[in-house]
């Protein structure tokens, strides 16, 4: 019993010390080894940290060519999209733009229509006016030539029967030169203004049809004026004339009768002064 005890004894002891040898060479290698050991775990740290950096710094240049060309991309859109609603915008623009010069247009063309109509209803009413107020005209120039007529013929009749006086008075031996001239005188007013009153129809009638009335017209107060002067001068040479007759009845020696049919005469041409 005691021999197996100190057997398990001898054993561990053998054991202990054999670990212990063991143990001490362990350490001893590894004393030996861990310089080169360290040298290569840095060198392997270092070569993974330049791999990683590289990496990074690849997936960083990717990154930001990935950025830019986002960032290009949204520029290319935005600049797109403004370059499309300026095309829009300008579309627009010209669409009103044509609109309003349609509109302008047609505006102008209404108004077009509008001043030929205006026009045209100008130039009727003009028509409608000058023919009315060519009736007008000739209404009164009617009216007018018919009392220059009436003044005419009524001189003329006067003269008539001045020129009878005058024939009875130089039967009776009267002087009558002087009423004579005068009647002559009156006649060939009288004649003038016959022809007066019918130029004064033509002309009227002409200044009516002519392009430029006003003109035409003056023309015509010239004609009726003269027609008037020449009346005037008429009437006048005729009252000389049976004056003249009265005086010659009253310087010579005749009768009551002879004085009272001049005084007859003088009286018939005053009635017709006043109704002139």
């Amino acid at each position: 019993m005691n021999n197996i005890i100190k057997a398990l004894i001898l054993s561990l002891f053998t054991m202990v010390l054999g670990v212990t040898m063991v143990s001490a060479d362990i350490n001893n290698e590894v004393d030996d080894t861990s310089p080169v050991t360290n040298t290569t775990v840095e060198a392997d740290t270092e070569s993974e940290t330049g791999d990683k950096k590289d990496d990074m710094r690849e997936k960083a240049q990717e990154k930001r060519g990935e950025i830019k060309e986002i960032r290009e991309n949204k520029k290319r859109e935005i600049r797109e999209k403004r370059e499309e609603r300026r095309d829009n915008m300008e579309d627009r623009v010209n669409t009103k733009k044509e609109r309003f010069e349609d509109r302008r247009e047609n505006r102008k063309e209404k108004i077009g229509e509008q001043k030929e109509k205006l026009q045209e209803k100008r130039v009727e009413q003009k028509k409608k006016l000058g023919e009315k107020r060519k009736e007008r005209i000739r209404a009164y120039t009617e009216r007018m030539t018919k009392r220059l007529y009436a003044a005419v013929n009524r001189i003329e009749r006067l003269g008539e029967r001045v020129s009878s006086r005058i024939e009875k008075f130089e039967e009776r031996g009267i002087d009558t030169t002087e009423a004579t001239i005068l009647l002559e005188k009156s006649t060939m007013s009288i004649m003038q203004a016959r022809a007066g009153v019918e130029k004064t129809k033509i002309s009227i009638e002409t200044a009516l049809e002519s392009k430029n009335p006003k003109e035409a017209f003056k023309e015509v107060r010239v004609v009726i004026k003269r027609t008037i002067g020449e009346i005037k001068t008429a009437y006048r040479a005729l009252v000389g004339s049976i004056k003249a007759l009265r005086t010659s009845a009253k310087d010579s020696s005749v009768s009551e009768n002879t004085e009272s049919e001049a005084d007859n005469t003088t009286n018939t041409t005053n009635t017709t002064n006043t109704t002139n």
